[in-house]
């Protein structure tokens, strides 16, 4: 891949290996006044690329160049958005001819960090999951060549999000409208039902509590219908399902037709959410810690490279 990746590109591609080797890389090209940086991976180096990409922008006093991506990870909710195909060098090679069409999507700002999408409940914890399963993989030797990530998932929801999901007591939440009035969403579109600054949005068990501003959520799940409903608010999905309903609605998530008595969908530009125990974040695919309290609003777009053409 590497090969066919510098062939799609002579001498314009950069593999990094640590996040300090990335800074480096791309402090350099922002540098040379790039207007368009392309970024190889999954969400979670996609996140991390922006967080550096905006670093090093404010660094030398440079607008943020335009955002292409290769499909070259396991959680691909981002290629999945700009239409990535299964050859990332054809894509390469497309987009250093100019191809594909440039369009801001705004991101999510938590924590600091600009992400598609944010989440916390089943989706973090399966992160959490994958990453301890990855370490006690990497332990064994010779096994870690041999396990993927695609297998490493797998292991990962059988063996430890399954059992947990299944036994253990979920955390309690409440979700506060913290901006402008938000819209109550159904399946078909708004209820004409606004929650005005200040009100209870949603509150219960935290199966799921996630916002994005993409359609996708990873592997290809279309969780977010009403991502693109309005440029200046985001998805909000609340839910309290048990794991039967997730389990016997999966394929219903991968078309994007997931709704339930157990799901609350709206749009926001601002929330506060609380828990009444430290849970892990995910931003995009990269897990941000554990939290009790968290903040999510409408942040500065991206300039995205698309492939397909976006809704």
């Amino acid at each position: 891949m590497r090969e066919k990746l510098s062939a799609a590109l002579p001498g314009g591609v950069r593999f990094t290996e640590s996040l300090v080797e990335a800074r480096s890389a791309i402090r350099a090209e922002i540098a040379r006044g790039v207007d368009l940086v392309i970024l190889g991976g999954g969400d979670g180096t996609v996140v991390m690329g922006l967080a550096l990409i905006a670093e090093a922008c404010r660094g030398s006093g440079r607008p943020e160049p335009a955002i292409g991506v290769l499909r070259l990870g396991s959680g691909n909710a981002i290629a999945d958005t700009v239409g990535a195909s299964d050859d990332p060098p054809r894509d390469l090679a497309r987009l250093a001819r100019g191809g594909g069409a440039w369009k801001k999507v705004p991101m999510l700002d938590v924590l600091g960090v600009r992400a598609p999408f944010v989440g916390m409940g089943v989706d973090a914890q399966v992160l959490e999951d994958h990453e301890a399963v990855g370490r006690v993989v990497d332990r064994v030797p010779g096994v870690r060549r041999l396990v993927g990530q695609g297998a490493r998932y797998a292991l990962s929801v059988a063996l430890r999000s399954v059992p947990r999901f299944a036994t253990a007591e979920r955390p309690n939440v409440v979700v506060t409208n913290t901006g402008a009035p938000a819209s109550v969403m159904k399946k078909g579109g708004a209820t004409g039902v606004q929650i005005p600054t200040g009100a209870k949005l949603w509150s219960g068990a935290c199966t799921l509590v996630a916002g994005a501003t993409i359609p996708f959520f990873g592997f290809g799940l279309k969780m977010f219908a009403f991502a693109h409903a309005d440029t200046g608010r985001f998805h909000l999905r609340c839910g309290d399902a048990g794991l039967f309903e997730i389990l016997r609605n999966t394929p219903a998530a991968f078309r994007g037709e997931y709704f339930s008595d157990h799901v609350t969908d709206f749009l926001c530009d601002r929330v506060a959410i609380e828990l009444d125990r430290e849970t892990a974040i995910e931003a995009g695919g990269e897990l941000l810690g554990r939290r009790s309290r968290l903040e999510l609003a409408i942040g500065a777009p991206v300039t995205l490279v698309a492939l397909e053409e976006l809704p």
